[in-house]
């Protein structure tokens, strides 16, 4: 009997051992892989900022350079002062200055967001496109105003997706669509452009620096397209 109770009992302390064991090793896997997931975030997020810092160089070189470089061409030119014709071209090179100094500016930070608000810089970022494009703006509910830095993200991946449409979709219409309650704020951007096969979707620059923008605020998205069909972006956060 005694040995029956001792096996009973070894028996009953190597399977809670083993219990404990499983646990622990589970917590370890489940603590390494959201260790992974926050580098990975962290990863992606640095893209991000490269890659924009890389566009805004390429801006500042390509626009602002080369117009102040045409302006210092002139302004240097001994003729220019008798001159009715450089005079007009001088003056109208400095409001394109202007306006793209402007531009690039407000690609760094939208200032408008912490002034105006949300919804305001969104609808300016909309007046501002091209004709050529139309931009309808859904709001279901009205939006509740959230931390600057949640609302920068958002914006982000609205005009990046909207920078897409333009370079890339042949499209003659956008949809902004946002529903905002409170238990969610979804947002589904949309186009009736040409559409991408899902391969090339997934390797697109632009596009993974929407993914990693909505894994930065803990939202979940899926995309839609197909060939001729137009792209869809469905989020929640």
């Amino acid at each position: 009997m005694i040995i029956v109770l001792s096996i009973i009992i070894i028996f009953a302390f190597v399977a809670y051992r083993t219990f404990i064991q499983k646990i622990l090793k589970e917590k370890s896997l489940q603590y390494q892989l959201e260790l992974d997931h926050q580098k990975e975030v962290a990863l992606q997020f640095t893209l991000v900022q490269e890659n924009e810092r890389k566009r805004i160089a390429e801006a500042l070189h390509d626009d602002v350079g080369n117009k102040l470089n045409i302006l210092s061409l002139w302004i240097n030119n001994e003729t220019t002062w008798n001159n009715n014709k450089s005079k007009k071209i001088i003056s109208q090179q400095i409001p394109e200055l202007i306006e793209a100094t402007r531009t690039i500016s407000h690609s760094l930070y939208p200032v408008n967001l912490e002034k105006f608000g949300f919804m305001d810089t969104l609808e300016e970022l909309i007046t501002n496109v091209n004709d050529s494009l139309t931009i309808q703006l859904i709001l279901k509910y009205d939006y509740q105003e959230r931390i600057i830095s949640f609302e920068l993200q958002i914006y982000r991946i609205i005009q990046e997706f909207l920078s897409n449409v333009i370079k890339h979709a042949k499209a003659s219409i956008m949809t902004i669509y946002i529903r905002d309650t409170k238990d969610s704020l979804a947002l589904i951007l949309s186009d009736n452009g040409i559409g991408f096969d899902i391969d090339e979707l997934q390797k697109g620059m632009g596009l993974q620096n929407i993914d990693s923008r909505i894994k930065s605020i803990n939202g979940s998205a899926k995309w839609k397209s197909e060939k001729s069909y137009g792209t869809r972006l469905i989020m929640k956060i």
